[in-house]
């Protein structure tokens, strides 16, 4: 009788091309995606950046704390173009201010609408009394 040992042991470089092949093809759609995530990433910092310019703007005019009383503060805001070179993603902004309720209140709802950096505009809005 004879013994024949048969060495099973082990890849064949077949088997390791192909599993080149997938790792390699995994790798790539992963890494594909981190360009994706960094422009996500950067759109929603700014547009936290144009919400907090808004807050700022809207909060401050509710407290009375601008330099003008309401009607001249609106009037001086109606169009503004921002040429800050902070302001790289609000290019302008636009304020409206509308009476609200019985006549003689003094209540108001005043929208501020930034115009972004990719042409969009997004409106924010609040309430605020002249007196």
């Amino acid at each position: 009788m004879k013994r024949t040992t048969q060495h099973t042991a082990g890849f064949t470089l077949l088997e390791t091309l192909i599993a080149l092949v997938i790792l390699a093809t995994g790798i790539t759609s992963i890494l594909l995606l981190f360009p994706i995530a960094m422009e996500r990433h950067r759109v929603s910092t700014l547009r936290a950046m144009t919400t907090t310019i808004a807050q700022t703007q809207l909060g401050a005019l509710r407290a009375a704390d601008t330099d003008a009383d309401f009607h001249q503060w609106v009037r001086d805001n109606r169009v503004r173009l921002m040429n800050l070179p902070e302001s790289h993603y609000v290019e302008s902004w636009v304020v409206s201010s509308q009476p609200v309720g019985e006549i003689g209140l003094g209540l108001y709802r005043v929208t501020l609408g930034l115009r972004l950096w990719d042409g969009r505009t997004e409106y924010y809005t609040t309430y605020v009394t002249d007196r």
